[in-house]
C-alpha cells in the first residue's frame, strides 16, 4: 500500500495525461497483476506466477519478513520520518520534483539496492516463494525504470524542469540514506561510529 500512495501521489503531480498513463501499468503490477511478458520473466527465475498474481506487493514484503523471522507492527520514528518527508516530496513538488523523487532517486536504484539483499537471501537458504518480494524488484521493473526515465526526458526539456529533477531525485536519495544509516545503526545495535 506505501508504495501505492508513492505512485498517485507522483501521477497527481502529473499534468500530461500521457504521463499519468505510462504509470498505470505500475500502479495495477503493484496490485498483483502482470503480463504474461513478466510472469514469463518471473518463471523463469524461479517464482511460480501463483505466488504473484494476484498478490499485492504489500503481501509479498510481509511473506518475506515472516520468512526472515521479523515480527511485530511497530514502526520506528525514522522509518514513519521517510515516509512522511518521502511523500511530502511528492505530493507538493512540481511534476519534474515527483518525477526525479520517484523515477531518479527510488525505481532508479531499486534493482541496485536489492541485488545484494537478494543473493543474502539466497545464501540463508530462503525459499524462492519466500523470496519473491526481492526477486519481482531486481527482475521485472526495468520498464517501469523506462517509462520514469521517458517522462523525465520530456520534464528535463526546461531549466526549471532540469533543476527540479534533481531537487527530488537528490530529496529521495538523501531520505534513502538517512534511512539504511539508521538500518545499519539498528543492525549494529548502536555499538559503532561509522562517521570515524
Amino acid at each position: 500500500m506505501l508504495f501505492r500512495s508513492f505512485l498517485t501521489a507522483a501521477m497527481s503531480r502529473l499534468e500530461d495525461p500521457g504521463h499519468r498513463a505510462a504509470l498505470q501499468d505500475n500502479l495495477l503490477e503493484e496490485a498483483g497483476q502482470y503480463g504474461a511478458e513478466e510472469l514469463s520473466e518471473l518463471e523463469a527465475a524461479g517464482i511460480a506466477p501463483a505466488w504473484v498474481e494476484g498478490v499485492p506487493h504489500p503481501e509479498l514484503f510481509l511473506r518475506l519478513r515472516e520468512a526472515l523471522g521479523v515480527t511485530g507492527d511497530t514502526v520506528a520514528e525514522e522509518v514513519v520520518c521517510w515516509r512522511e518527508l518521502f511523500l511530502v516530496t511528492l505530493s507538493h513538488g512540481s511534476a519534474a520534483e515527483a518525477v526525479g523523487a520517484l523515477g531518479l532517486g527510488t525505481e532508479g536504484v531499486v534493482r541496485d539496492l536489492y541485488r545484494p539483499l537478494l543473493t543474502a537471501a539466497k545464501h540463508a537458504g530462503l525459499h524462492p516463494r519466500a523470496r519473491t518480494f526481492l526477486t519481482l524488484h531486481t527482475l521485472v521493473d526495468d520498464h517501469h525504470q523506462a517509462s520514469l526515465a521517458r517522462i523525465a526526458e520530456d520534464l528535463a526539456r526546461t531549466p526549471e524542469g532540469l533543476r527540479d529533477l534533481a531537487r527530488g531525485m537528490h530529496k529521495a536519495l538523501h531520505l534513502r540514506a538517512a534511512f539504511w544509516d539508521f538500518l545499519l545503526d539498528r543492525a549494529l545495535d548502536g555499538r559503532t561510529d561509522r562517521h570515524r
